[in-house]
């Protein structure tokens, strides 16, 4: 794709709606562009990875950048778990020396709990996404009933009624598919998190309440932050990482 050639088109989303002007790129060490900065006619601007960018002909299409990331999310997830798995075969094959096995194990339980806080993140990212999308849903179908009143009211004519119906319906249709398509992500992140593996839950939980715990210390100014409770969990985490 020639970067500086879809400079100044439309932008357009996967539903075919204009969503603002491609104004500027950035480009990384490799010479590909690494992200894009759309201005929308609000005057804001937004930013995205270059993966979710597609030139077309008279416009860019901007594909769904929560979608790719859930993907790609769950892609790395796979991966880790599957060198998980391969990794703790070999062990009992005696293929791999302990200090290797313990070294990579390490890693790779690092790189889930890393996924693990990336998933999250989605998650609550979608939940918002998914009330935005049920609050405009809310807005459509109340400003569809008002129309209606006035229609039978005769306060508004036919030929308005039915420009506004037409629109009303178009993106009603696109809000419902937006959020069976949120839905449907976050029910594959769901599974994903199930499928991962119990011991790196649990380690991201006693991480978090261990944070919490210090917080709250902290909070209360007190000078000693390694509790006796804090000390203990640590302890807890660090036999269940040897095990």
């Amino acid at each position: 794709m020639d970067s500086s050639r879809i400079l100044g088109l439309p932008v357009k989303d996967v539903y075919d709606r204009e969503i603002g002007t491609l104004v500027s790129f950035e480009i990384d060490p490799r010479g590909m562009p690494s992200r894009f900065f759309i201005m929308m006619p609000n005057g804001g601007f937004i930013k995205v990875d270059g993966e979710a960018v597609e030139a077309g002909k008279d416009y860019v299409l901007l594909k769904n950048f929560w979608k790719i990331k859930a993907e790609n999310l769950i892609r790395s997830v796979e991966i880790t778990r599957r060198r998980i798995e391969a990794l703790e075969n070999l062990k009992q094959e005696h293929q791999i020396p302990t200090n290797i096995y313990d070294e990579l194990r390490g890693t790779y339980l690092k790189d889930m709990n890393d996924l693990n806080n990336r998933i999250v993140e989605l998650f609550s990212e979608l939940n918002k996404i998914q009330e935005e999308l049920k609050t405009r849903l809310d807005t459509l179908t109340r400003a569809r009933s008002i129309n209606r009143v006035q229609l039978s009211t005769g306060e508004v004519d036919e030929v308005s009624y039915k420009a506004a119906e037409t629109m009303i319906e178009a993106n009603l249709d696109i809000t419902l598919l937006e959020i069976k398509e949120t839905e449907s992500i976050l029910a594959r992140l769901k599974n994903m998190r199930q499928r991962m593996s119990p011991e790196v839950v649990t380690q991201q939980r006693v991480s978090n309440f261990i944070e919490l715990l210090r917080s709250i210390n902290s909070s209360s100014r007190q000078r000693d932050t390694d509790s006796p409770l804090v000390v203990r969990l640590q302890s807890v985490m660090q036999n269940q990482s040897s095990q």
